[in-house]
């Protein structure tokens, strides 16, 4: 069994004791919340039957529930919602893919906030009322699991049903909520037993019969307290004499807890002693477990053994294997380790550490052996798991065991890779000192194999300090002292920056769409050095390449734009990374459209389609885009009805928008201002800019702004369109943004062209004049536009016709070969090939092969090819 385990025990209910009370009073109460309110919060201390009470209401619920128990280990903001998002789909559709865990891998990259709104439009598919139960809510100190909580909370669709228990009250406000009347509130005096519950409670559990006196001072003690009902319960039937045991009269306070802990524990036979202490360090465990742990045979046994004595025993699943101990119990067990015989307590976390790991439960396992102060075992065992967890983009979690480690146990590989965590995770000044110190050691290192390996972490590390930190020079300077060719470290080399985007540009990692001259010179400058030292095909240096040729076709530089294309393609197919395929497939689509070869686009574009429905579910989101960008190229034929038909298998929503599918909503806004819905298509965009805005996502504003400019014009609201184009130009003067607008064909030029002749005669039309765009730039972008010319005949236009030779070789050119498939094709040299495209070029006046590609469309060349 493996991590699965963990998962299973931590998002299904537990399991009600056998015969246990059922509360009716209370789990009807539960029923009356959840049909009417979005959030109950249980609040009561250790011990009062939150979690009884909640897992028998969960159990015997007509509707899904969500469950998930809580633990330490799960201050972890990716850790925290990769679970609910799993509990979710567990009880709503069991076996369904995940369809969060991808968004959740990309964090940092992906917003929180876009990751909840995924979340929360999936709910929104929900076919009947679901209840989400959080227990044991007061171990999460993590301040942005609290922030993220609320804003899940503020969201919820309406039948989703939000029931948080905890020992204490939320760190987040909830008063919005209590005064919407859409907050319910169990505490200790509702959870607490009546009489007459505590009548039936010792019936069930002991088999005793109490007088109405006997409960009244059952009453006075415990204050209907549950935790030490169940003790008393457990006494009285071990009892000889169980009037005895009333006459000695306890007090009202905590301390007839210690007693009964005390007295249960200390009349156990020995042999359950011994197993109860040697289990005691476990967050769950099975037969097997126990084995391990008591270096026995017995486990099996003795679990059924504290079943039947009711020993604070809690079963996790419905096949009976798995089990914890209630907190108060585990608690007591562990603190009688710790004072009675405190050389065990490390000895029993390293015993788990060995057991658990050998068993593919690799997190437990950690935690195990840091409790154990056995630093070596766990440097050990992150340098075996490091890789999975990070997958998971559990960052948090991996900075914490990492800071738990003294800093003389780790290795150089997980010292390199704190430092990259802390890069990652926006934490500069410590990745510098870390980075500081690891230069040092690199220093002190002979040359070898370690020193090389030092050397190649530091390479890649210190490249994404200077993204991070803007200090690139310093990077160029270490990176060009370092000889020769390095080896590819097993986790950087192969480091996923894209797990959701259609286009790299649109990533943290892509600027959010930034670009200029000095970010293409670095780029490139990068791109070389990391070549040279052997890392050309590193993930990091194609999706540099990758973003580059992006922004090269967005600067309407397609030939440079089609290069890089060619270079990223075999890696990203061979490597089966999609969100380095995806995007290199979609930028190769869009330059064939540009040029006009519309057959050659939709070829890529339905390649990499039958290529991601192959590649299985986990790979199955980025179907969406690519489906998106078939919608958009239908409706840039004039064919709505095929567009309409890729859009209604993606179940948008547009009453919760998520800028994580920012590409199906864009073309769905097209699709709908092709069907004259502007309204609609407007009412769609609005939140979709103020989540791009809030994102700083420059490609996003950008590309709205521009559609928004060209709805408004369409329904006739003109000064409108030029407020939004001009927004849009000012945005994306700096960047030099050229295709967004050219891509949007005539209806955008003479927008254009209105804009500037307004912009001409009123320098500043309605905005500030440091914030609009200036004329220049209007110009630029007009002038990349075809000229229109007045119909003519072919041979009128060209002064000199095209010998037989040279159409042939133009024909190839058209169909999209390079110099070298030419000259084979047509039994040429390269160098031949060139001399026939310099005379091309020369009598249709162009000086590009794009120019010459674009002027035989203009001029119909072969239309009878």
């Amino acid at each position: 069994m493996n991590q699965e385990i963990i998962l299973r025990t931590k998002i299904r209910p537990p399991v009600p004791r056998a015969g246990g009370l059922h509360r009716a009073r209370l789990t009807e109460r539960l029923d009356r919340a959840r049909s009417s309110g979005r959030i109950t919060l249980v609040h009561a201390p250790a011990g009062f039957g939150k979690t009884t009470l909640l897992s028998q209401w969960a159990r015997q619920s007509a509707d899904p529930v969500a469950w998930y128990s809580l633990d330490e280990t799960d201050n972890d903001l990716i850790k925290f919602w990769r679970y609910v998002s799993q509990s979710v789909y567990a009880a709503v559709s069991p076996g369904s893919a995940d369809r969060l865990t991808p968004l959740l891998r990309a964090y940092p990259n992906v917003s929180i906030g876009g990751i909840l709104d995924a979340l929360l439009s999936g709910l929104e598919e929900a076919e009947s009322p679901l209840a989400v139960v959080l227990d044991d809510y007061q171990v999460i100190a993590d301040p942005f699991i609290h922030d993220s909580l609320s804003y899940f909370i503020d969201r919820l669709p309406d039948p989703v049903h939000l029931v948080v228990a905890s020992r204490s009250e939320l760190p987040l406000s909830t008063s919005k909520w209590n005064a919407r009347g859409q907050r319910h509130l169990l505490t200790a005096k509702q959870l607490s037993f009546t009489p007459e519950e505590a009548r039936e409670f010792c019936l069930q559990a002991a088999g005793l019969t109490l007088t109405d006196d006997r409960i009244g001072q059952l009453m006075d003690w415990t204050e209907g307290w549950a935790a030490s009902l169940q003790l008393i319960s457990v006494s009285l039937s071990e009892h000889p004499n169980p009037d005895v045991f009333f006459d000695r009269g306890r007090g009202t306070n905590r301390d007839l807890m210690q007693y009964l802990l005390d007295e249960v524990f200390e009349r156990l036979p020995e042999r359950l002693r011994g197993f109860l202490l040697r289990t005691s360090v476990l967050s769950r465990f099975d037969a097997e477990a126990c084995d391990a742990m008591t270096d026995s045979k017995d486990g099996l046994r003795t679990l059924d053994e504290l079943q039947r004595r009711n020993l604070f025993l809690t079963p996790l699943d419905d096949s009976g294997a798995w089990f914890r101990y209630h907190h108060l119990f585990g608690q007591f067990l562990q603190d009688y380790v710790r004072q009675h015989e405190p050389g065990l307590w490390p000895d029993l976390h390293r015993q788990a550490a060995v057991h658990l790991s050998g068993r593919g439960m690799p997190d437990d396992a950690v935690e195990h052996a840091l409790a154990a102060g056995d630093h070596d075992l766990a440097v050990r065992l992150l340098e075996r798991h490091v890789e999975s967890v990070l997958r998971r983009g559990e960052l948090a979690t991996l900075l914490r065991w990492m800071q738990s480690v003294p800093r003389d146990a780790m290795t150089h590989s997980l010292a390199t890779l704190h430092a990259f965590l802390l890069i990652v995770t926006g934490q500069i000044e410590p990745a510098e000192r870390e980075l500081a110190r690891l230069e040092r050691e690199a220093a002190e290192e002979a040359s070898g194999e370690a020193l090389r390996e030092l050397q190649s972490g530091l390479f890649f590390v210190k490249v994404n300090w200077a993204f991070a930190s803007g200090r690139y020079e310093q990077w160029y300077a270490y990176a060009e002292q370092l000889p020769g060719m390095l080896p590819e470290n097993p986790i950087f080399y192969h480091f996923n920056y894209n797990s959701n985007e259609p286009f790299v540009r649109r990533t943290l990692f892509g600027l959010r769409g930034v670009q200029n001259v000095e970010t293409e010179q670095i780029a490139k400058r990068i791109t070389g050095i990391m070549e040279a030292h052997g890392w050309g095909n590193a993930l990091f240096t194609l999706y540099i390449i990758q973003s580059l040729s992006e922004g090269y076709y967005e600067w309407n530089r397609l030939e440079d734009s089609e290069a890089l294309v060619r270079r990223v393609e075999p890696i990203a197919r061979r490597q089966r990374i999609a969100g380095l395929y995806v995007p290199n497939r979609l930028t190769a689509a869009r330059i064939q459209w540009a040029l006009g070869q519309k057959e050659a686009a939709w070829a890529i574009l339905n390649e990499a389609i039958e290529e991601m429905r192959g590649a299985g579910e986990d790979e199955a989101q980025w179907l969406r885009p690519l489906r998106a960008f078939a919608a958009y190229l239908h409706v840039r034929e004039g064919d709505p009805a095929r567009a309409d038909k890729e859009l209604s298998g993606l179940e948008l929503q547009p009453g919760k928008i998520s800028l994580l599918r920012m590409t199906e909503y864009m073309a769905l806004a097209r699709l709908l201002g092709a069907r004259r819905k502007e309204k609609d298509a407007l009412r769609l965009l609005d939140p979709l800019r103020q989540k791009s805005g809030a994102d700083g996502s420059l490609i996003g504003l950008v590309e709205i702004s521009a559609l928004q400019a060209l709805l408004e014009a369409q329904r006739g609201h003109r000064a409108a369109a030029l407020r939004h184009l001009g927004e849009a130009l000012a945005l994306s003067e700096a960047s030099g943004y050229i295709r967004t607008y050219l891509d949007e064909g005539e209806s955008m030029q003479s927008l254009l062209q209105q804009y500037r002749d307004l912009r001409v005669k009123q320098p500043s039309p309605g905005e500030p004049e440091a914030a609009a765009p200036s004329v220049g730039y209007v110009e630029r972008v007009l002038a990349a536009f075809p000229q229109k010319e007045p119909p003519a005949s072919r041979s009128a236009r060209l002064q000199e016709p095209l010998s037989a030779k040279e159409r042939a070789v133009l024909l190839e050119a058209v169909r999209g070969a390079v110099n070298r498939e030419i000259a084979e094709r047509l039994h040429l040299t390269e160098g031949t090939v060139k001399v026939y495209l310099s005379r091309i070029y020369a009598k249709l006046g162009v000086s590009t092969r794009v120019q010459a590609l674009r002027r035989a469309e203009e001029l119909r060349l072969f239309e009878a090819d």
